[in-house]
């Protein structure tokens, strides 16, 4: 019953505060920048402060508050291992550029931005672990992520918050300050000139050396491990061709890699990698015709799903252009809980199992995974 409800007088105080910090916001929103604002865990005061400052429309495209376990999922595709981690704010803020590029009429104006952030805050119940947040700024050449920790109630944090996203915003968007010397340290990685040709879909691959694309190992390689490197051996063993590695910016149904998490992967090799954005074998397999994949048996399965497909016609028509180009696949065997699973254990669809030929297990074998190596490294705030 809301009757006898009296509104509460404005503080003087309050309002004088707020007209001091909404024009931060009304100068943001009269520059170049338009973006996309992913937050969660806090923030709140940030976004209010932007959609009630007149001028908004014209920097913000839209602003999202996946705030649910499965909204984020949904958002990222894939449940990520660490809500509030610096790898899950970069992923959030290359998904909300990607979304931005969507939304402007302009897709490659270099004006658009993604903004992200996640942060666990002070609440009602006891936490865990030191209050933080990770902020995270994508652009067409750069990728920005800062972590912040705070202290106090909620009201004090949110307000905390607010600041550093402020500091992260004009450090980034606007280069008017010194990143080196601010109280949160901002990590940059500027993006090499192919990798946002990649990214941007100015060419569809590039290779860090000469390679013929005929013999391809595609994964995404967090960590590379002997594995892969095992992998690549004994298909170069059993086919005769020279081999390389194929790293995608993008995945189906994820935001694509930002320029840190690209940085950090490339670093790992010395032989031949792809830089591509083939998200799919049928996508790959055009790119690189009579290429032969060398692929575990989970991945070959998942080929052959019809979910990915959006049914059994969508399938059968994929596989149909796989074998138009000339393409197959080297099977290998993998671990699956205690019983290692090779490619004549998995039900396949006859026109997908004609494309492919089984690697012994007394030829190659390699039990550990990356998502295994994943679990064994301490958390990083990089």
């Amino acid at each position: 019953n809301l009757e006898g409800l009296q509104p509460r007088a404005p503080d003087p105080g309050f309002a004088t505060s707020d007209k001091l910090m909404s024009e931060r916001a009304r100068l943001f929103h009269a520059n170049p920048w338009r973006g996309v604002f992913y937050v969660t865990g806090g923030g709140s005061d940030f976004i209010a402060e932007m959609l009630t400052t007149a001028g908004a429309s014209r920097s913000v495209l839209e602003m999202t508050v996946p705030y649910a376990n499965s909204a984020l999922t949904e958002l990222l595709g894939r449940t990520p291992e660490q809500a509030c981690s610096a790898a899950t704010a970069r992923t959030m803020a290359m998904a909300a550029f990607q979304r931005a590029r969507t939304l402007s009429d302009d897709k490659q104006g270099p004006a658009l931005f993604g903004l992200a952030c996640t942060a666990s805050l002070a609440t009602d119940r006891e936490k865990r672990g030191k209050h933080r947040a990770h902020i995270a700024v994508q652009t067409e050449w750069e990728t920005h992520s800062a972590e912040i920790t705070l202290a106090g109630d909620r009201a004090t944090e949110e307000a905390q918050l607010l600041d550093a996203i402020w500091v992260c915003i004009n450090a980034t968007l606007d280069a008017q300050a010194d990143a080196h010397h601010l109280p949160h340290p901002i990590s940059t990685r500027r993006a090499e000139p192919v990798w946002r040709q990649v990214l941007l879909g100015e060419t569809p691959a590039a290779v860090s050396t000469d390679h013929d694309g005929g013999l391809i190992v595609s994964g995404s390689f967090n960590p590379l491990h002997a594995g892969h490197q095992g992998m690549l051996s004994a298909a170069e063993a059993m086919t005769g061709r020279a081999g390389a590695f194929e790293l995608s910016m993008l995945n189906a149904d994820k935001p694509p890699l930002d320029y840190h998490e690209v940085g950090v992967r490339l670093a790992q090799f010395n032989v031949p990698i792809w830089l591509t954005r083939l998200p799919t074998f049928v996508d790959k397999a055009e790119y690189f015709p009579n290429a032969i994949f060398a692929v575990g048996v989970d991945t070959i399965t998942r080929i052959d799903a019809p979910r990915f497909y959006a049914g059994i016609a969508g399938r059968d028509a994929a596989i149909a252009q796989l074998a138009a180009s000339g393409c197959s696949f080297l099977v290998f065997g993998r671990l699956d809980g205690d019983q290692f699973v090779h490619l004549e254990d998995v039900d396949l669809s006859a026109p997908l199992r004609r494309l492919c030929r089984a690697v012994p297990e007394s030829v190659f074998r390699e039990d550990i995974s990356s998502t295994e190596l994943r679990g064994r490294a301490t958390p990083s705030t990089v």
